[in-house]
């Protein structure tokens, strides 16, 4: 199976004043695919390249994907779609799934803007596009798809269907990113000059702010082993030359023994970033 993930052409100005930051699901949903028996995954960041849609297209259609992955937060929504009904216009028969903040919450509006989206994957993506790529694989999704947690589609009647949420990835150590699939040469934090990664350590938060969304798309709060997260920041530092780090959290000092033991780890170890 042929899996092309894509960052939708979406530029925000001023969040890329000091660099392109590599986007962190990739890495993560990539490699718990490829854990999974899906070796034949390739990344295109769209955004980072600036592909003209015309462009895109070409490069959809001489990969001959049999699945699309897109990802969207609020203000590229409507790129998302779009880049997915490209995707539809090249490769008719190809699997067009989106996730992201944007559609775990407003699935029922972007299936009915965008009905060339097949599949959207609602909240923590690894465990739940691993179960709909092996249901595609299989040739069963559409007998199995009501029991596929965590995903929203039309069905056969153009109604939309959202199964149950699928639980939060208890043990975020046993996630499998594979930061291979970036093109590191286009990840550089200009003021220092260096590449840059963004990597998780924890997700979730226990706070409910009102104007925040990700305590309901991430839900549980949890974290890492500090020694396992900095075995990742030294394949990253070590394999990728990466020298600069963004923790892709949302509140990674909650347990301050854990986030002091990491910041511990890193300086016994000597981790130049």
């Amino acid at each position: 199976m042929r899996i092309l993930m894509i960052q939708p052409n979406y530029h925000a100005g001023g969040a890329e004043i000091a660099g392109n930051w590599p986007p962190g699901w990739v890495a993560y949903i990539g490699g718990a695919l490829k854990a999974a028996g899906y070796p034949n995954v390739r990344f295109v960041d769209a955004m980072c390249e600036d592909n003209p849609d015309d462009r895109l297209r070409e490069i959809i259609r001489q990969n001959a994907p049999d699945v699309v992955m897109a990802t969207a937060i609020t203000p590229m929504i409507y790129k998302a779609q779009y880049t997915l009904q490209i995707a539809k216009e090249a490769v008719p028969n190809a699997v067009t799934i989106l996730g992201g903040v944007h559609p775990t919450f407003m699935y029922s509006q972007v299936l009915s803007e965008a009905p060339w989206i097949d599949y959207i994957v609602r909240g923590e993506g690894e465990k739940i596009t691993v179960n709909l790529i092996r249901s595609i694989d299989d040739g069963t999704v559409l007998k199995e798809r009501k029991r596929i947690l965590g995903i929203a589609y039309l069905d056969d009647e153009g109604q939309v269907v959202a199964t149950p949420a699928h639980p939060v990835i208890q043990d975020l150590d046993s996630l499998t990113p594979d930061w291979s699939l970036l093109n590191w040469d286009n990840y550089i934090y200009i003021p220092l000059n260096c590449r840059v990664a963004v990597p998780n350590f924890a997700r979730g938060c226990p706070f409910t702010c009102r104007f925040c969304s990700q305590w309901k798309f991430l839900r549980t709060y949890r974290h890492r082993d500090p020694k396992q997260f900095v075995d990742e920041v030294e394949t990253l530092v070590n394999d990728y030359n990466v020298g600069f780090m963004i923790l892709a959290d949302e509140e990674p000092t909650i347990f301050k023994r854990q986030f002091v033991a990491l910041c511990e780890e890193l300086i016994a170890r000597k981790v130049k970033i």
